[in-house]
């Protein structure tokens, strides 16, 4: 029980201040730094989220990391295709999307809490947080998309080629 709340205090930590604005989107377009890949590598991407005084939303790339190795098939589980949450699409040389995976919303994350009237489900707005994804690189993931799925379609938040 104490790993827990210790777990859900760290992930507070690892985002800031609340906020309660609409969210919309800031589309943008970068470039990762070039990382040398073997055959069978696992890359990291890492980024920050931040939503500003108007509401709009801004993913910026912070850290690329690539290491030897393969990831399982089933290793990573999607997140439901809800509106908040985020999906990144791998694509190919040809745009075309080559793997899909869905994260929860990281400026309002589900926060678990254990009190003595028993365990509940919180939900946090924060203005500024972090998250990261992970995939098998053999060549064929040329660039990433980040959108947001809102009630009617997705919003693009980043774009950019590895």
């Amino acid at each position: 029980m104490m790993t827990r709340l210790f777990l859900l205090f760290a992930i507070c930590l690892l985002v800031s201040s609340c906020d309660t604005q609409s969210s919309s989107s800031q589309y943008s377009t970068t470039t990762a730094p070039s990382t040398k890949l073997g055959e069978n590598a696992i890359v990291y991407l890492f980024f920050e989220i931040e939503k500003d005084s108007n509401g709009l939303e801004k993913v910026t790339l912070t850290n690329t990391k690539t290491t030897e190795g393969f990831l399982k098939n089933g290793s990573i589980v999607n997140k439901p295709s809800t509106a908040g949450n985020l999906v990144i699409s791998l694509l190919g040389k040809n745009e075309a999307v080559v793997e899909e995976r869905i994260i929860e919303d990281p400026l309002n994350p589900l926060l678990e809490v254990y009190a003595e009237e028993g365990l509940s489900k919180n939900k946090l707005q924060l203005t500024k947080g972090q998250f990261s994804v992970r995939f098998n690189q053999k060549g064929e993931i040329s660039s990433v998309k980040i959108e947001k799925i809102t009630p009617n379609s997705k919003n693009s938040l980043i774009t950019f080629t590895l």
